[in-house]
């Protein structure tokens, strides 16, 4: 009886993302991803975090504000001092946009110029900022971020 119960919720959550889908309810990606807002002073940037499990940890430790530091001309950098699996799959380069976790260094970081030396060993990205990244330029060198679920 558990197996048809627990096959029946699988087909109706099947059934109830398709309509999403198709009524316009929402977008597939609004299905795997969890929208932020980063601030910083008065700049507010909108951002998604992806459906992985480093992700996922990050999220369960929303709202945080971090001491960013800018590093490079390529990022801004923070040590939460948070646990997060390490599980997820990892890169060794970034996208402009790119909101990542670095388990080796227990940082976490967001990317907004790659021409900056891309090159990164073992990165997972955990998500990315939709807004204009032009934004980051107007930042100081040091900054408190404060990362949220958007309302």
């Amino acid at each position: 009886m558990a197996d048809t119960k627990q096959s029946s919720y699988a087909k109706v959550g099947t059934w109830m993302v398709a309509a999403a889908l198709t009524t316009g309810i929402c977008t597939a990606a609004e299905l795997t991803s969890t929208p932020i807002t980063v601030r910083a002073g008065n700049t507010v940037f909108n951002a998604t975090l992806n459906n992985n499990a480093t992700a996922r940890d990050f999220i369960a430790a929303l709202p945080i504000t971090l001491t960013m530091t800018r590093w490079g001309d390529r990022e801004y950098y923070g040590k939460p001092g948070l646990k997060l699996s390490d599980q997820s799959p990892k890169r060794n380069d970034f996208d402009n946009g790119d909101i990542a976790w670095w388990p080796s260094g227990g940082s976490f970081a967001i990317f907004f110029n790659n021409k900056v030396n891309p090159d990164i060993s073992d990165l997972i990205v955990i998500g990315k900022i939709s807004s204009d990244l032009k934004l980051f330029d107007t930042l100081g060198e040091v900054v408190e971020m404060r990362i949220e679920l958007a309302h």
